[in-house]
């Protein structure tokens, strides 16, 4: 069952962040506080650093394999969603099971009081189904743990790009690779009590040559695949795709970009981004732009690979249904619509 061919003036845009805001703490998929408490406070700290009001919710220390029952996860959200106090949502952590929640939530409390709503990951089925079935604009950007909770802080181009798309009603602008990122692993409350290493970025890689715009949609590919059917998976004709995966497998990448296929995803796309791959070595990266130039190539839309938007750091927050504009001969991602109001 498709979701609707998304117009970019029926969207809803959230009001903007401003200084002493709610911003509540969700987990809707796996735990997040638990699993490590000092990197939950650092970030809820960081937080505060910003500005802004943080309140837990009610999953916040649940554990478990998800941090409560299906029901519970969606009733920590929909307090959030009816709360006129609360004006962002921030997802804790990713997991596997947040398209549990999808069949519980109050759909038309976002949509009478749109918020804003960030994460990415497994809350990539958060996100979508919420421009699905409310019309709101959501955001792939960071959660609590693992961006907000890096030491001793958030890197800067994580919490400036953060800012800057959430607390000003104007169009983000052109999209910037940061020059330098990291995707090392220091185990939480254990080994990251320093910076993680910073290794030079590389410029992302055109594909795929042209011109395009239209409204951004996408996050975790696993995570799309899975909302096949579902109905909380929008229709994309005319969209620019977006994806990234945590998968190293080349075969499983092209089983599940196989599967978009079949679902109808890829048949009239504006345009494809492709995230940096994740804990990817130069050749394997090399081997999945390969890929995907060979199979995406001559579609007709342009391709753009190796963009720092998935799992690593830092990370930018894009806008979900809001217009993106591809150009291979400028070299630029621009998001040329205002995310808030």
């Amino acid at each position: 069952m498709a979701g609707r061919v998304l117009e970019r003036t029926e969207l809803a845009r959230p009001p903007r962040l401003r200084p002493g805001d709610v911003i509540g703490v969700v987990s809707p998929s796996a735990p997040g506080a638990p699993v490590a408490p000092r990197r939950f406070a650092r970030a809820a700290d960081a937080l505060r650093d910003m500005g802004f009001e943080v309140r837990e919710g009610s999953r916040t220390w649940g554990t478990g394999h998800s941090a409560g029952t299906a029901r519970e996860r969606a009733d920590e959200l929909n307090e959030f969603l009816r709360d006129p106090r609360v004006r962002a949502v921030v997802a804790t952590i990713g997991g596997h099971t947040c398209n549990a929640v999808l069949p519980l939530l109050d759909y038309d409390a976002l949509r009478a009081d749109p918020k804003i709503i960030v994460g990415y990951s497994d809350i990539t089925a958060l996100l979508l189904a919420c421009v699905t079935r409310s019309g709101v604009v959501t955001f792939h950007g960071p959660t609590l743990l693992a961006e907000f909770g890096e030491f001793p802080a958030p890197l800067p181009y994580t919490r400036d790009g953060f800012l800057d798309v959430l607390c000003r009603a104007e169009a983000p602008g052109p999209l910037r690779q940061p020059p330098e990122w990291t995707d090392e692993f220091l185990l939480w409350d254990a080994r990251d009590t320093r910076p993680r290493s910073l290794a030079p970025s590389r410029p992302w890689s055109w594909l795929a040559e042209g011109r395009a715009a239209g409204p951004l949609l996408g996050g975790n590919l696993d995570t799309l695949s899975v909302l096949g059917g579902t109905g909380y998976l929008p229709d994309f004709r005319g969209a620019v795709l977006l994806w990234e995966t945590i998968q190293t497998s080349l075969s499983r990448i092209d089983q599940l970009l196989t599967h978009l296929e079949t679902l109808g995803v890829m048949d009239d796309l504006a345009g494809m981004i492709v995230g940096h791959g994740f804990r990817a070595d130069p050749g394997f990266e090399e081997e999945l732009q390969g890929h995907v130039a060979e199979r995406y190539g001559s579609r007709g839309f342009p391709v753009v690979a190796g963009v720092l938007a998935g799992h690593c750091d830092p990370m930018p927050t894009l806008p979900l249904g809001c217009a993106v504009a591809l150009d291979s001969r400028r070299g630029s991602i621009e998001v040329v619509d205002a995310a808030v109001r």
